[in-house]
This record gives structure tokens, C-alpha cells and sequence, in this order.
């Protein structure tokens, strides 16, 4: 009896270490590199990856924190960038203002303010801002997609 033991007792011990070594990574789903792992930054993702939800999450994040309840916040909006953002704003006359844009996706969109020069704004995560100085009682903002651009895109004006 005493030399079956000592087989058998390897055999269990040898069992119990392949069960305790495979056990532990079976049935809980995989979780995903992080960023640093994978040597991309979160706003360095594909544009495609995201679809309009969480693209427009993303362009509204880009802009300031200003909150629709702050006193400052004047107007924003939310556009695919295929249908563009056409917005005539009521302002105080000759207050300033800041104006952002921020365009997540594909291409790049142009951005009219006012009467400003056009300016390109590549659907890469990134905002721009424009100040606006001595107001005009309407506040014209154009934004519109460049050949082939997808993707939303953000605005918010705010007072300074």
C-alpha cells in the first residue's frame, strides 16, 4: 500500500498544480490593454471605430466644461457633420464672446463665424476657438463638411 501512495500522491499533486495554474484564467472575459499598454492614447482611436453616439460624446468633450447652468454659457449644439451646423445666436451687443468648435471623425469641416475668414477644421478630436470681440446682436456659425468628411461636430458659445 505504502508504494501505491507516493505515485499517487504525485499524481494528485501534479493534477492540483495544472488545475490551479489554468484555473484562474478561464471564464472571466479578457479585459482590454490599456491605452499605455497598446501605445495609443484614447484620443488617438480611429474615428471609425466609434460610431455618431460616441463620436459626439467625444467632440463635446473636447470643448470647455462650461455647463448649460453656468451663467456664462450662451448656446451650443450637435451635428452630424453631413448636414452642417447653421446657427444664428442672440448675443448682448458689444459684449465679447468665445466661440468652440470641435469635429470628430473623417476629413475636415470648414468654420465661418461672423464674417471671419473660413477656416479648416480637421475631424481629429482637437477644438479651436475663436473670440469674438464688440458683438453683434446676432452671432452667425456655419459649419460645413469638406468632401468626403463624416463624423459630428460640436459648437458652444460662452461668454468672457
Amino acid at each position: 500500500m505504502t508504494t501505491l501512495r507516493t505515485p499517487l500522491t504525485a499524481a494528485v499533486g501534479l493534477a492540483l498544480a495544472a488545475l490551479l495554474a489554468t484555473g484562474c484564467t478561464g471564464g472571466a472575459p479578457a479585459a482590454a490593454p490599456s491605452p499605455s499598454a497598446t501605445g495609443k492614447s484614447p484620443e488617438t482611436r480611429s474615428p471609425r471605430a466609434d460610431g455618431e453616439h460616441e463620436q459626439g460624446e467625444r467632440a463635446k468633450a473636447a470643448l470647455s466644461t462650461v455647463s448649460p447652468d453656468d451663467p456664462e454659457f450662451v448656446a451650443s449644439g450637435l451635428e452630424r457633420v453631413r448636414d452642417g451646423a447653421h446657427d444664428r445666436s442672440s448675443l448682448t451687443k458689444g459684449k465679447t464672446y468665445r466661440v468652440s468648435v470641435a469635429c470628430v471623425g473623417t476629413g475636415a469641416v470648414k468654420v465661418v463665424i461672423a464674417d471671419g475668414a473660413p477656416r479648416s477644421l480637421p475631424c481629429d478630436g482637437a477644438s479651436t476657438g475663436r473670440r469674438v470681440t464688440l458683438a453683434a446682436a446676432r452671432l452667425p456659425i456655419d459649419i460645413t463638411g469638406t468632401s468626403g468628411a463624416t463624423g459630428m461636430v460640436a459648437w458652444q458659445i460662452v461668454s468672457q
